[in-house]
């Protein structure tokens, strides 16, 4: 549910002065808005939604004003929030419910998605990827991955950002990294692009802390957190609708397969599942195309009816 501003809200907008002295002067006061326990959220949703307006209207409309009249700004805001409060209970506890219900976007599979999270921090969505987070952030910015997910993390230092795939925790103040964490998966791999990054792996693993251009690898079945290097560009490849697998299971290829064109593959034989393969997908190649290159291999044959798959040994 989108906050939809009020006259008197708008009007502080109007008292904004475009120097960097006086929108911190104007910070200030605002940061000094505190009505209550149980309002706060409600009030940081206020807050950042003014100041989206307030940035807008300083690029679009360059307003000068003087900074005395910042205490009117300020005031007009806390009578806003509280006046939401006091007058308008029953508005203001809706909002509150609101914001504490839990956000849910998934893509369907050969779908790719962008989100914007309520502090600004962008995520991009592979295909079969579901991404839960709260209407409002609090202290924390908390969020749970089940898929694949891309992150342009705002840097805010008094609130971390968390984000949750199964047992695995990974923490930034602003970063930018990817997720890799699919519930069906064997593997868990946080892959850090720029920034810091906290992973945990849980009370049975241990803690990492990464550098750009490394990954934390979770096995699942043992619970193990390790470290390794990796080539980010490959990581991200996926968001060109490229694909590039190194040493890669067949039965991990066709996963990203299946989440990347929509479709259905087996493979029966467990040993096939095992053989390991190199190489690159780009963008233009159809499913049919890629089927083709792999079952090149003489060890594999390939059957395929609309959009299903099955690849078996050649005997």
């Amino acid at each position: 549910m989108q906050y939809q501003h009020t006259k008197r809200e708008l009007e502080m907008a109007e008292l904004i002065e475009g120097s960097e002295r006086d929108r911190r002067r104007l910070a200030e006061l605002l940061d000094g808005i505190r009505v209550g326990p149980g309002v706060d959220a409600m009030a940081d949703g206020m807050r950042e939604a003014v100041w989206a307006d307030v940035r807008s209207r300083i690029r679009r409309r360059g307003i000068r004003m003087r900074i005395v009249r910042y205490a009117a700004a300020a005031a007009v805001m806390a009578g806003v929030v509280c006046g939401s409060w006091f007058m308008g209970g029953r508005r203001t506890e809706s909002r509150l419910v609101a914001a504490a219900q839990p956000v849910s976007v998934s893509t369907p599979l050969g779908v790719k998605s962008d989100v914007v999270l309520p502090d600004g921090s962008r995520v991009r969505l592979n295909g079969g990827t579901r991404i839960v987070y709260p209407a409002l952030f609090g202290d924390e910015r908390r969020v749970e991955v089940d898929g694949e997910a891309y992150f342009e993390v705002e840097h805010d230092a008094r609130r971390p950002f968390v984000v949750v795939t199964g047992q695995v925790v990974s923490t930034v103040l602003g970063t930018t990294f990817n997720v890799h964490a699919y519930s069906e998966d064997e593997n868990y791999q946080i892959t850090l692009a720029t920034g810091s990054l906290l992973v945990d792996g849980g009370p049975e693993s241990r803690s990492v802390r990464l550098r750009p251009g490394e990954q934390g690898f979770f096995e699942r079945t043992s619970g193990l957190l390790s470290l390794r290097r990796v080539n980010v560009e490959q990581v991200l490849s996926w968001q060109e609708d490229r694909l590039y697998f190194r040493a890669e299971p067949l039965a991990s290829i066709a996963r990203s397969l299946e989440r990347q064109f929509n479709v259905d593959i087996t493979i029966p034989d467990e040993r096939l599942r095992r053989i390991c393969f190199t190489g690159e997908f780009v963008d233009g190649e159809n499913i049919h195309e890629i089927m083709r290159i792999i079952s090149a291999d003489s060890r594999i044959l390939c059957r395929s009816r609309k959009n299903h798959f099955e690849l078996y040994r050649n005997r």
